[in-house]
């Protein structure tokens, strides 16, 4: 059972960036597993019996779901050991673009967690536009929904140029932006070492459950 992170997860992660290395890992190895891997799993179990209740098409096994220790060496410049680590529960698709999904990402500098587009491209915001100018009624309701729930906070860059000047304000946020995603963002505090960490997550999820389903049907 999850029980929150703890004290190795901290030390572990102040070991590795004071020396980004296989070998301060190597002598870091116990946190990382007592601070990182083990937390995580017992995470992933929780994320994943609520999830089964939301929409199956997002499980799958951990291996795909939680972040490795290492950094792909493609592309580490340096940095073989990542930083951060990350749970996320998200859709398969054909061209691994636009794909739907949950998250959650900590590191040192704080927690994060929420609703994310990733490999976004050009043609998926589209779609959304499409769907949403196809459905005003419908897309506002679910919109004006979750920003009354307040849980998590849409982002995405604005087109410099507007659009769509006469549409109501609330779809607007949305069709002026070249990408859209919700986050909430949260520093390193006691609820990060317990259980109720839980309790943030599940309601956040919960406020974007109708929000998730209406972009997965105008994406897919």
């Amino acid at each position: 059972m999850f029980q929150g992170f703890n004290e190795s997860t901290i030390m572990y992660y102040k070991a590795i960036h004071g020396e980004n290395s296989k070998k301060a890992y190597q002598e870091n190895e116990r946190l990382y597993l007592e601070g990182v891997k083990l937390p995580l799993a017992e995470l992933y179990f929780e994320l994943y019996d609520y999830f089964s209740g939301i929409d199956r098409d997002l499980l799958s096994d951990r291996r795909r779901c939680i972040s490795s220790a290492y950094n792909d060496a493609r592309f580490c410049c340096g940095t073989p050991i990542k930083e951060y680590f990350y749970i996320r529960f998200k859709l398969n698709t054909a061209t691994g673009k636009n794909a739907l999904g949950f998250f959650f990402d900590a590191s040192l500098d704080g927690y994060k967690y929420g609703l994310n587009i990733y490999h976004p491209d050009a043609g998926g915001m589209n779609k959304i536009r499409e769907y949403i100018m196809d459905n005003r009624r419908y897309a506002k309701r679910v919109i004006a929904d979750f920003n009354k729930a307040g849980l998590l906070e849409l982002h995405g860059e604005k087109y410099k140029k507007a659009y769509y000047p006469k549409e109501d304000m609330i779809l607007q946020e949305w069709l002026e932006r070249k990408r859209i995603f919700f986050t909430q963002e949260e520093k390193l505090s006691a609820v990060f070492y317990k259980r109720e960490i839980l309790n943030s997550l599940f309601s956040a999820f919960d406020s974007a459950k109708e929000l998730y389903f209406m972009l997965r049907e105008a994406l897919y």
